[in-house]
């Protein structure tokens, strides 16, 4: 600083001098020489600017802190509010909100309204392309694993289903109970209308394609639960976490259940459950997913913690850990 000062003032003098000798083109040379240090030289020792030191001063997000913004599937709503409690809880500095407003989260992830999306089941093809034609940098990490759940009426009698029964229902070949090894009854195969997803996993699931199934739709869950407590001859799909809910629910309890599914003809049906997911037994077992933005260090840390620390709040939310659990056992 003090050398810059002292050159300037040598070089004023120069100036000077060469002002008193009328020397015009050593002027010039010298003005622009005294301009070239002394305008850095103040842009260097001028005072910041508010906004300046204020965007200098804000916290950043990191991987334990800032605001992220999750969309979730609802049949995951419960699941995620437990993991952001516990999240936050050891990590007071994060702030997790959710969104379950629309049944095509992917997308709001896609439009940056979201960092980090739960769905259940892997991408459908079309979601796969809509995120090839965007070119955005998302990250699919498997954290859990769920199923679909087929619930009939108390009233009927069928024991169980396999997934080829399950074919000739859905794409409309099978359209009485007796055919499939019930009472006779016309089948009435019911999903969440509002739920495109379950929609299109069930779909592919068991055709290898999208919007194969043979259906109705009732406007939401609540409906649909509804119908199927006042018809015995209602077939319905919902997620295992939802269903849990339902059968705890009193207004569901005691009233319909849940079928156990075969492989096929040949095997034992097998009930959805933790246990079953884990071990792949029962066939409409789903992966869950969470896809995030990797360049957000909060979205990442989440990833993180839903891979490790989140496992066992999977257990306690009637779905499975995606990877087992180690435990300890101490002997005295």
């Amino acid at each position: 600083m003090i050398a810059a000062l002292w050159l300037f003032a040598y070089l004023w003098s120069n100036l000077c001098i060469n002002i008193m000798n009328h020397r015009f083109r050593n002027v010039v040379i010298v003005v622009i020489l005294a301009a070239g240090i002394m305008v850095p030289l103040l842009l260097w020792v001028r005072p910041m600017l508010p906004e300046r030191a204020k965007s200098l001063t804000m916290p950043r997000s990191t991987p334990v802190s800032g605001t992220l913004t999750i969309a979730v599937e609802r049949s995951l709503l419960e699941a995620a509010g437990e993991q952001s409690r516990h999240f936050c809880d050891a990590y007071p500095s994060a702030s997790l909100s959710f969104s379950s407003s629309t049944s095509t989260p992917l997308i709001q992830l896609l439009r940056r309204q979201a960092g980090g999306v739960l769905v259940e089941g892997r991408l459908t093809n079309r979601e796969d392309s809509v995120m090839t034609a965007l070119q955005r940098p998302v990250k699919r990490q498997p954290v859990a694993r769920s199923a679909l759940v087929l619930v009939v009426n108390q009233a009927n009698a069928i024991p169980s289903l396999s997934v080829q029964q399950l074919q000739a229902i859905f794409s409309g070949k099978a359209t009485d109970w007796k055919s499939v090894g019930g009472q006779p009854g016309s089948i009435v195969a019911c999903v969440d209308g509002s739920d495109q997803r379950l929609h299109s996993l069930l779909s592919e699931m068991l055709f290898g394609k999208a919007d194969a199934l043979s259906a109705s739709a009732e406007p939401d869950l609540p409906r649909l639960l509804k119908r199927v407590r006042e018809d015995r001859n209602a077939l319905v799909v919902m997620t295992l976490p939802a269903w849990a809910e339902a059968s705890r629910s009193g207004d569901s309890a005691g009233l319909v259940r849940a079928l156990p599914v075969s492989a096929d003809k040949g095997s034992s049906p097998v009930e959805a459950s933790p246990e079953t997911l884990y071990s792949r037994a029962y066939p409409l077992s789903v992966i869950v997913y969470y896809l995030y933005d990797p360049y957000d260090p909060l979205a990442t840390g989440f990833g993180a913690w839903l891979a490790k620390e989140g496992q066992k709040l999977f257990e306690r939310a009637d779905m499975a850990p995606y990877e087992q659990l180690v435990r300890t056992i101490i002997l005295k």
